[in-house]
């Protein structure tokens, strides 16, 4: 989205030419970098040393150009703060693009069910954002807003191609550095905890931006809201990663098989990253609210030297010692990326933490529960993993109540009742 949907969402008021320009810009942009990845495919390929990559990279980069087309529409519903209708889309393309990949593995397509299930969710997703958002471009190009959204937004594509290279950086290292099954084994791992992580961060984060976004005139009002917002995130990542991490093994036994034991301390190991997710990501989007996307560029560069660091260091130790590097370069990017916090809204790391700290305590005497627990009881995985769950999730939430901490009051009164209200919408 080269960023444009951010300077989108932050703006006042979107003018037509505004959308007009990001489209033209987003849609042309995407053809030439679809150029570029299919001459690359052989290329990429051949550094996997996996033919069957040339085409199947060719055909998953469609996908570039078709979620182009619906940029403007995903837009403007995220800056009204319309979830409503994104969500019914997503539901639909969800739904579609799963029956689509079942029958195909069923019929024997393999890999291929997988890259027709990811581009019918991007057709499916498209489609119906211009039926319910219709909107059309008058084909008309603006310099001016150009500059204007391209000056915000350039700093942000920038920021996520760097943050998204390095994500990557840690498989190409252990897939040319380690036995192939080590790869397999930490990729799992993190397709794990990403499922826990993203599912529950980024649908708070995207309420969340378009919401705050309109306060960012009012440094008191926005500060406040970004308490609650990392009060809530809290309450929910961090009993997700602890549950997660203590649970591991007998998630992975049930989830997928008992091969992939070996991928539990990989996933244990990424959990204990994965509770500072949510403080790095909100401190970056306060940032994004503030308009100073220049300042996340900065931070993004500072924190990927230190992940080099951290590699140059932990490489040496085996895959392990690569894989706490990048543990413990989380914990560091928590001081980079909360100084502007406390620059801009007087809203300190020291602040930060102690406004997290009951979910984190409670958290973590939930999960020493659910670990005796889990320790004590004999059979099936899958029964260890939902008796742990729910005896982990009841202690959970009872704590929060006992202690009448102040996100169960939040819950009470604000979420509760506006998602009661969202889903009478719904339904």
């Amino acid at each position: 989205e080269s960023g444009f949907s951010a300077a989108l969402v932050r703006e006042k008021n979107i003018t037509e030419i505004d959308k007009s320009t990001t489209f033209i810009f987003n849609f042309i942009s995407s053809i030439i970098l679809y150029v570029l990845l299919f001459f690359a495919a052989p290329a990429i390929a051949a550094f996997f040393e996996e033919e069957a990559l040339t085409w199947i990279v060719r055909v998953m980069g469609l996908n570039l150009i078709i979620n182009s087309l619906a940029i403007i529409q995903r837009a403007t519903l995220t800056q009204q703060i319309d979830f409503k209708t994104q969500t019914k889309v997503r539901f639909v393309a969800v739904i579609g693009s799963g029956i689509v990949g079942v029958i195909m593995a069923f019929y024997g397509f393999g890999v291929w069910s997988l890259v027709a299930k990811i581009g019918v969710m991007a057709v499916m997703d498209s489609l119906f954002l211009w039926i319910l958002n219709p909107w059309m471009p008058s084909w008309r190009f603006s310099m001016e807003s150009f500059r204007r959204l391209f000056g915000f937004g350039s700093k942000i594509l920038l920021s996520s191609l760097i943050d998204k290279f390095f994500q990557h950086v840690v498989n190409l290292l252990i897939g040319k550095f380690f036995a192939a099954a080590l790869l397999g084994f930490f990729t799992q791992a993190n397709n794990f905890v990403n499922m826990v992580k993203n599912n529950l961060f980024q649908t708070i984060q995207k309420v969340s931006y378009p919401v705050l976004a309109k306060l960012q005139d009012d440094r008191s009002k926005l500060k406040e809201g970004y308490r609650q917002i990392i009060k809530l995130s809290s309450f929910v990542i961090i009993p997700g990663m602890v549950l997660l991490g203590v649970l591991a093994k007998p998630a992975l036994v049930a989830l997928v098989g008992e091969k992939w034991l070996p991928s539990a301390p990989f996933v244990q190991l990424l959990c204990v990253a994965g509770v500072t997710y949510h403080f790095n990501a909100i401190n970056l989007n306060m940032l994004l609210v503030l308009g100073r996307s220049d300042l996340t560029l900065k931070l993004e560069i500072v924190k990927k030297a230190v992940i080099v660091l951290a590699i140059a260091i932990g490489l040496p130790y085996g895959i392990y010692g690569l894989v706490i590097g990048q543990v413990v370069s989380q914990y560091i990017a928590l001081f980079i990326n909360s100084y502007y916090s406390d620059k801009f809204l007087d809203y300190s790391l020291t602040e930060q933490v102690l406004d997290i700290l009951p979910s984190l305590i409670i958290s973590l005497l939930a999960g020493g529960l659910v670990l005796t627990l889990s320790k004590q009881m004999p059979g099936a995985a899958l029964l260890i993993l939902l008796v742990g769950s729910a005896a982990g999730s009841i202690c959970y939430l009872g704590f929060h109540l006992l202690a009448r901490t102040e996100e169960m009051s939040i819950i009470r009164t604000i979420i509760i009742p506006k998602t009661r209200l969202l889903f009478a919408k719904l339904f």
